[in-house]
């Protein structure tokens, strides 16, 4: 401990010799044009024969300017300007000349017979005043304001949550800021480097030698480095990340003398990238789930179908059931759906004067939301084709209950219609909802045919439910699309739609093909399809008489291009894969939601050309 004092002082004359030498000032020019003005003004206004700029080397002193000196160097030991450094602050006529950094250089000296003795305040303010000079010739203008530069670096250190470290070659210390050893918990002060190698000491050791071989790359190659590493495990067992960057300072000989650099706490940013990778790779589980799920639904609705038209129909059907499902899910940030928004969402645009569901709040998981509304469409489907919803009296209610266990109990009643017969054969929407929505719901389905009408008892287990739902904010609800020509909506008039020239802007080449097929095959003439905003607004001014607009263009809205539209007065449809806020509104024009069928586009462009 006792020799901790002279290390602190060697290691500052250290660096106050380096940055003398750094001037490149020392065996150069003497009584330069700015100092030679500084000096001769000096000496004549204290009336001295001796003044003069003198810089504080190892063992000697070098006058930069002088007058009434026998030459530039002298020995250091002795001399006034010695005495100012060591002081670091005016002795006699003679005041500190400081670095940016506040280091004492040497000083501006002014000498001679009756001038000893304490000096007066005024002389040492003009002496000061001329110093500062001194100090911006030798630095440059930068030095007027050293203390303002300091200021601004530290607002920037603290700022970007740095902490800075010094290595001290010569005197083998590190020297470690209160903010770094707040960062890092490495000891605030000086301690011992051990050859630039203490602070590895404070890395993980799983990552240690990697990092020190990287390091030591970067400064064999450029002198300066960068690494990002996990600190020492802490208690908790929480990992902590840091990110380092230094630069090794040459000696006037090309020698390593001081190394200096910053570290900075990443962990916010290091958890952030590890979530991002968790959700891509969620997404990635969910895309492939939900593609193995259309390609079963569409298996299976090819092998229970007697025509192509019926597979189209259905399956597309289908599809919206899960598109639906899906955008409840979104909308809740997929934690899952309130069973009273998949009834609402299922059956509310069948017929609503026929149609009542109610129960307590209960909020779904996912995976149960998505099985639930594949059951209720099925059900609905059957109830409109075949049931309760196929005659003007019928009705269908939906009631739910909490069950004992923990789950719930939904129950499908349908009464007013037509005697319900069993199929002969258990067809794939049976099969959804006895096997699959029981079997993902953990719970059973039922389904019984009555004279009444159909019933179906669904039964979910208590993992099916969430705890408790989430708040939604009041403003959610408004901002959500309205389609407008929902898949129920789809029957046009044959050859209302014929002859009608059509503009296709869609980024899907496959649903802009598969909607330019299905549109000529009802006699429409298709002038162009664009997949791109700047394709689409070079051909608004081609002869047609409508236009199918994708609301979002590889990223870029649409809007552009449906208010020009509106200007010249030309109508349009849009068609769109989104739930909220990213249609263009405020256009009056119909809405038809993704995944659609050429039947819905058809009936919404006869819609806007008077053709329904």
């Amino acid at each position: 401990m006792d020799d901790a004092p002279r290390a602190s002082d060697d290691r500052l004359e250290a660096e106050r010799l380096e940055a003398v030498r750094g001037l490149g000032v020392v065996d150069g020019i003497v009584n330069g044009p700015g100092l030679s003005r500084l000096i001769r003004l000096a000496a004549r206004l204290f009336d001295a024969p001796k003044a003069a700029v003198v810089l504080v080397d190892e063992a000697r002193i070098w006058r930069a300017a002088y007058v009434g000196y026998a030459g530039p160097e002298a020995p250091r030991e002795g001399d006034l300007a010695h005495r100012v450094v060591v002081a670091n602050a005016p002795v006699g006529l003679a005041v500190p000349i400081r670095d940016c950094a506040g280091r004492v250089l040497g000083a501006l000296v002014v000498e001679g017979p009756g001038m000893g003795g304490p000096a007066a305040e005024e002389d040492l303010q003009a002496l000061g005043d001329l110093a500062d000079l001194a100090t911006e010739v030798l630095f440059g203008p930068c030095a007027k304001v050293p203390t303002l530069e300091s200021e601004r670096l530290d607002l920037a250190i603290a700022a970007a949550s740095l902490g800075e470290f010094e290595w001290c070659v010569a005197t083998n210390t590190f020297r470690i800021s209160p903010r770094l050893a707040k960062l890092s918990g490495i000891p605030e002060g000086e301690l011992d480097s051990q050859g630039g190698n203490a602070l590895y000491a404070y890395i993980h050791p799983d990552d240690r030698e990697a990092v020190r071989a990287n390091i030591d790359r970067q400064l064999a190659q450029s002198g300066r480095f960068t690494a990002e590493y996990r600190r020492t495990p802490l208690e908790h067992g929480g990992e902590t990340w840091n990110s380092v960057a230094g630069v090794m300072l040459m000696d006037a000989d090309g020698q390593p003398s001081r190394l200096i650099g910053v570290v900075q706490d990443i962990t916010p940013r290091k958890l952030q990238e590890a979530q991002r990778e968790s959700l891509v790779a969620e997404l990635d589980h969910r895309i492939k789930n939900l593609l193995a799920v259309v390609q079963s639904v569409a298996a299976q609705s090819a092998r229970k179908s007697a025509s192509l038209d019926v597979f189209l129909k259905t399956f597309a059907a289908r599809l919206k059931s899960m598109s639906s499902a899906h955008d409840l899910l979104s909308a809740a940030r997929w934690r899952g759906a309130t069973l009273a928004r998949i009834a609402a969402a299922e059956l509310g645009g069948l017929a609503p004067t026929q149609t009542r569901w109610d129960g307590p709040e209960l909020f779904l998981t996912p995976r149960a939301a998505a099985a639930l509304s594949l059951a209720l469409h099925e059900l609905a489907v059957n109830a409109v084709r075949y049931g309760s919803l196929s005659t003007e009296n019928g009705k269908v209610e939906v009631v739910w209950r909490r069950t004992p266990e923990g789950g719930f109990a939904l129950e499908w009643l349908e009464t007013g219609g037509p005697p319900a017969v069993a199929p002969a054969t258990k067809g794939f929407g049976a099969t959804l909802i006895e096997d699959v929505a029981g079997r993902e719901l953990g719970g059973a389905a039922k389904i019984s045919y009555r004279p009444g009408g159909v019933t179906a008892m669904i039964q979910g287990a208590p993992d099916a439910l969430a705890d408790a739902p989430p708040i939604e904010p009041v403003s959610a609800a408004p901002e959500r699309i309205v389609e407008t020509v929902v898949a129920a909506d789809e029957t046009v008039r044959p050859g209302a739609i014929a002859g009608l020239k059509v503009l296709i802007v869609e980024d899907s080449l496959l649903l802009a093909l598969e909607l330019e097929a299905g549109l000529e095959d009802a006699g429409v003439e298709v002038v162009g399809c664009a997949a791109e905003l700047g394709e689409a607004l070079s051909m608004v001014e081609l002869d047609f008489d409508v236009a199918v607009l994708d609301a979002d263009l590889n990223g870029q809205s649409v809007a552009p291009v449906a208010e020009i539209l509106r200007s010249i007065g030309r109508p349009f449809v849009f068609a769109t894969g989104y739930a909220d806020k990213a249609a263009p509104m405020g256009f009056d024009a119909p809405i038809v939601r993704k995944p659609y069928n050429v039947h819905q586009i058809a009936r919404a462009v006869a819609g806007v050309t008077g053709r329904a």
